[in-house]
């Protein structure tokens, strides 16, 4: 072979290892982005869940007050301790009996 030919077929190698290492980089890359988007997408699913659950309860808690439950009950039917109870009443203006 040739002095030019062997130079020729060095660059085409480079070119094409080069070229491997860039799509499997990309490969990589794409299925790391995919996985952290489904990690966030669940994370956000599960974020959200605790906070409706958590607005739910202090809700019960709230219309029971306001209906005149008596604070023990309340709590019982939130599944709240009854220093909580209290404090979310006294945050809201509802007087306790």
């Amino acid at each position: 072979m040739s002095e030019v030919n062997v130079e020729e077929l060095v660059q085409t190698m480079s070119a094409q290892r080069a070229e491997a290492i860039r799509t499997a980089l990309e490969a990589d890359l794409m299925a790391a982005f995919e996985k952290g988007k489904e990690v966030g997408k669940a994370e956000g699913i599960s974020e959200g869940e605790f906070r409706g659950r958590k607005q739910g309860v202090i809700r019960v808690a709230m219309n029971c007050l306001r209906a005149g439950i008596d604070l023990e009950t309340a709590a019982k039917a939130a599944e709240l301790p009854v220093p909580i109870i209290r404090k979310l009443a006294q945050d809201n203006g509802i007087e306790l009996a």
